[in-house]
């Protein structure tokens, strides 16, 4: 026998009167601010009941097609969500979850405020379709308000993968991250869609959509610090942004507090950059100064710039600092978004003691029981010897340290260096071992032809304890398949905005405060004189930990400090970029997705299904 799939039930009168009484009523605001008058409506069906047998039909089938895949813009995510689907539906008998015959549910008005305010989480709000609610509308109500089951059913299927698509954003964001750099960075392996089938399933079922999606957030004080900033910044954009400047007319410039250099036509132009960027305080008077004098308000205003933005704070107007004013707040904004979206691609918990090194910016920070305890200056490795990024705990610190010099140095540095002879390794403390009936025995430097050596696979080179070493007096050993550590150094340095300097691992500008404060757990055997005298006293000594601190390399170009300001470094590796290049073209591959969607979306047509 066969049925059709919608009843048509008219009661003209009720619909013109419950028409009247929606188009007259007061304007709604939900927590966003946004006006819900399009989706807080009563939709004008008569009323219906769904069949949920007939309904159960329609889900399975829907659900199991393969043009579900329609619904989810991801690729490299798509076949896990559609499981996810599969089994979101699975858990709800194959019944629709977000809409009766006649209404919109509360919960589902819930995700769609969050779904229309994406772009405060940095997210880009096309991506759930939500641009034009009159789509929903028309897929609930059909022609002369007749009832059409199969739209309604494919519309909560729709808003089904909408509240899984944002929700797998919001948690691990919209790009993959090896495809941004697979090369050294292991946090691809902290990837995966989030499963909240569950909890979804939960939050339909008991309205509770804002416990999910705060759930599902990002848990980290700086996310909600720079969700804040982000805002300021879009209202900078929104206001017209800062003056331009245009750095091809100021190649050799220099602007001070001298009486040679302390005038410039510029001046009017960095007052209003600095003024928007709210490094500088103006009155109604200054406003409009069109003064090119460098004064010294002026100058404590750069000065504060230079500090938020990794730069050497000398209060002196050059190239550098230059380039960072002609960054637009445009730019800024897009910046801040790329650093959002890089935090969702962290654990899902720092620890409660753990250690933060922030490679562009050039800081290490340690947290004891969450509350910031420590922080220092470090130097990471340059551009061609990029500092991985990545999680990992730290065992146990050495005092007094030897180097073993890696392969990679031995091979490009070293032997070089033995070609041209002289006493750079004795001088540098350095023993040099080879290979001898499977030992490795110490020799002479000068006991090997190195021009004759092609490959130094049988040698080995070890820099001794003492003032010259490499790793200074002290390491801190967090193994990883990098052999990346954090250590002391001869470089004075750290005086430098610009870090980038070492081979790849971290090196401390205070070392031994932090080996006082890590082994403060031990301080009955290691106090700080006891650690000071050890790691002067070449003899190494390894100091194995029982609590266990977790290190993670982070890549923040953007930061927020306890003062609320917000911080931006050089984009020292690239990786804000490659990552804003890829969520381009991601761009682009979803309008291509929402046209062949929104196809997809209107073929469905009335037609009758024949079931027993």
């Amino acid at each position: 026998m066969t049925h059709s799939l919608f009843h048509i039930k008219e009661h003209h009168s009720i619909f013109i009167l419950l028409f009247f009484l929606v188009f007259f009523s007061s304007c709604k605001r939900d927590k966003f601010g946004h006006s819900t008058e399009e989706i807080d409506i009563a939709y004008l069906i008569p009323e219906t009941k769904i069949d949920s047998e007939e309904a159960q039909i329609w889900v399975k089938q829907l659900v199991d097609a393969k043009q579900s895949q329609l619904y989810f813009p991801d690729s490299f995510a798509r076949e896990f969500l559609q499981e996810q689907l599969y089994l979101f539906y699975q858990k709800n008998n194959f019944q629709p979850a977000w809409y009766s015959a006649t209404t919109v549910l509360p919960h589902t008005q819930s995700l769609m405020g969050y779904l229309k305010n994406a772009g405060s989480e940095g997210l880009n709000e096309e991506a759930y379709s939500l641009n034009d609610i009159d789509k929903i509308q028309n897929a609930l109500l059909g022609t002369n308000g007749k009832y059409d089951l199969p739209k309604l059913i494919k519309l909560d299927i729709f808003t089904t993968s909408m509240a899984l698509t944002y929700l797998n954003h919001t948690h691990a964001g919209r790009v993959k991250p090896d495809e941004v750099d697979g090369k050294l960075n292991t946090w691809v392996e902290k990837y995966t869609p989030i499963e909240l089938v569950d909890e979804l399933y939960s939050a339909v079922q008991n309205n509770t959509i804002d416990d999910i999606i705060k759930k599902a957030e990002p848990q980290y004080e700086l996310y909600q610090k720079l969700k804040i900033i982000r805002e300021k910044y879009k209202k900078i954009v929104k206001e017209g942004g800062w003056e331009k400047i245009n750095l091809e007319d100021y190649k050799k410039i220099k602007i001070d507090s001298t009486e040679e250099f302390n005038h410039h036509v510029l001046i009017p132009t960095i007052r209003n950059i600095l003024s928007k960027t709210g490094d500088l305080s103006l009155s109604e008077n200054e406003a409009t100064d069109t003064s090119q004098l460098y004064d010294e308000k002026l100058r404590i205003a750069v000065m504060n710039f230079q500090e938020r933005h990794t730069l050497e704070k000398d209060g002196v107007v050059g190239m550098n600092l230059l380039r960072e004013m002609a960054t637009s707040a445009e730019e800024r904004l897009t910046q801040i978004e790329l650093n959002m979206e890089r935090l969702r691609w962290l654990s899902d918990s720092l620890g409660n003691n753990y250690i933060i090194v922030n490679v562009p910016s050039y800081w290490m920070r340690l947290y004891d029981s969450g509350k910031r305890s420590f922080e220092t200056k470090v130097m990471v490795g340059r551009s061609f010897h990029q500092t991985p990024l990545f999680m990992d705990t730290m065992k146990y610190v050495v005092l007094s340290p030897k180097w073993h010099v890696p392969a990679s140095i031995t091979r490009n540095e070293m032997l070089p260096k033995l070609r041209r002879g002289g006493n750079y390794f004795a001088r540098n403390n350095f023993s040099i071992y080879r290979r001898s009936n499977g030992k490795m025995v110490k020799i002479s430097p000068h006991s090997v032809n190195w021009s004759a050596v092609k490959s130094m696979r049988n040698y080995s080179i070890v820099q001794n304890s003492g003032a010259s070493n490499a790793l200074g007096r002290v390491k801190f050993i967090f193994p990883n398949s990098n052999n990346i550590y954090m250590h002391d150094t001869p470089s004075t340095r750290f005086d430098k905005a610009n870090r980038a300097l070492s081979h790849g691992c971290i090196r401390l500008f205070e070392p031994e405060k932090l080996a006082n404060y890590i082994l403060k757990e031990k301080a009955e055997e290691w106090t700080a004189e006891k650690i000071h005298e050890t790691m002067y006293s070449g003899n190494t000594q390894n100091i194995y930990l029982d609590r266990q601190w977790v290190v993670h390399i982070v890549y923040w170009t953007a930061w927020v400090d306890d003062n609320g300001k917000a911080h931006f470094s050089k984009d020292v590796y690239g990786y804000d970029k490659a990552q804003q290049e890829i969520l381009t073209q991601h761009d682009t591959n979803l309008k291509s997705w929402m046209q062949k969607r929104s196809k997809e979306f209107d073929k469905l047509k009335r037609k009758e299904i024949a079931y027993k």
